[in-house]
């Protein structure tokens, strides 16, 4: 039997991470098998450690996007199949990706049609976004948040919560001026509303069936390469119980000192230690916790992953982290043991395939 990949994209901060873990969380409490798939142009990866933390089998493909690693894709979800035997496969990939049906699903069904079977392609939009900065076509990361919608066979519209009900009419009005024929479904991971929707798309006979969208490969090149990519990793020792949630928003602070809200695309910061884990993100300059997991207090080996994905010179970002979070842990007296770090820009996509599926 065929198992089924669910891809649900979506540009940076939108909250793709959050509801597949909702998602996987729910379909397991129901019987099913799920695993995850996560993805980054780097190493260190926030959203592994995470779900990984949340008890669900993940895997990731590191170092390029789903579709520029596309063997890569392959041998994470086969590895998957082989070792757990999930019914179905949450797939996230890079934020800034987009050409996803002609680089990642058209693959899937043409080459491995009696492996996998491809849900509808699911894109998160992030409302309050969008309703505050809108979609303007002289700001070139703009280009991939259209394309992304355009090539939807579903958008799930986050953070509905966070608009008024005049504003959520109208954010629907723009989504079918780009997309007229995607469905629309609204969602606040507030209060789950519209997550079984999601859930009945990812579970039905539906497979994604839409042509892919002409995309320009050099303005796509060039909306990736404005963005610079941090990752890193911290290690300390809290002999006595280190508050997670203010070391986490201190760091936070930091980056929303240093840059606008236009610049931050997303940055998180997840704590673990043996007795806990505390996930805190920013988008807009809004700061959550995403989950906690036991208390909010870290005892013991504690090891701190933080990602960035900032409109930046990649010089420019890996200082303002490293100030940022060494400046946190000095005001909170905390002895670092060690940390690597990477930041860079994205390099031009290269998709391994490009079909019309």
């Amino acid at each position: 039997m065929a198992t089924r990949i669910a891809i649900i994209g979506g540009f940076l901060g939108a909250g793709k991470t959050t509801i597949i873990n909702k998602i996987a969380k729910a379909l397991v409490e129901k019987g099913s098998n799920v695993a995850i798939i996560t993805n980054d142009q780097g190493e260190a990866l926030v959203d592994t450690r995470y779900s990984s933390a949340m008890g669900i089998e993940t895997a990731e493909v590191l170092r390029g996007c789903f579709c520029c690693r596309f063997p890569d894709f392959m041998v994470s979800a086969r590895n998957l199949v082989g070792k757990h035997g999930p019914e179905v496969i949450l797939a996230e990939p890079v934020g800034s990706c987009t050409d996803l049906l002609a680089t990642v699903v058209a693959p899937l069904k043409v080459l491995y049609p009696r492996e996998f079977t491809v849900a509808p392609l699911i894109i998160m939009v992030d409302s309050e976004r969008v309703m505050s900065k809108g979609f303007d076509v002289q700001r070139i990361g703009d280009y991939l948040r259209r394309h992304q919608i355009m090539e939807a066979e579903h958008v799930v519209l986050s953070k509905v919560d966070k608009i008024t009900a005049e504003e959520l009419e109208e954010l629907k009005y723009v989504i079918n001026e780009i997309n007229p024929k995607a469905e629309i479904i609204t969602y606040s991971a507030i209060t789950g509303k519209g997550l079984d929707k999601v859930i009945s798309v990812i579970l039905s006979d539906r497979v994604s069936n839409k042509s892919p969208v002409d995309i320009d490969y050099d303005v796509y090149a060039q909306a990736e390469a404005e963005l610079g990519w941090y990752n890193g990793t911290y290690r300390f020792s809290a002999t006595e119980k280190v508050d997670s949630y203010d070391l986490a928003t201190r760091i936070m602070h930091g980056v929303v000192e240093k840059y606008s809200t236009e610049d931050i695309a997303h940055a998180k910061v997840l704590i673990e230690s043996p007795r806990n884990v505390v996930k805190m993100s920013t988008v807009l300059n809004n700061i959550t916790v995403d989950v906690v997991k036991g208390s909010r207090y870290a005892e013991g080996d504690v090891v701190m992953t933080v990602n960035a994905r900032i409109v930046s010179s990649p010089e420019k970002l890996r200082e303002v982290m490293r100030w940022a979070v060494q400046r946190s842990m000095q005001q909170m007296g905390i002895a670092m043991e060690g940390f690597n770090d990477d930041c860079f820009s994205p390099s031009r996509p290269n998709p391994t395939h490009r079909m019309s599926g």
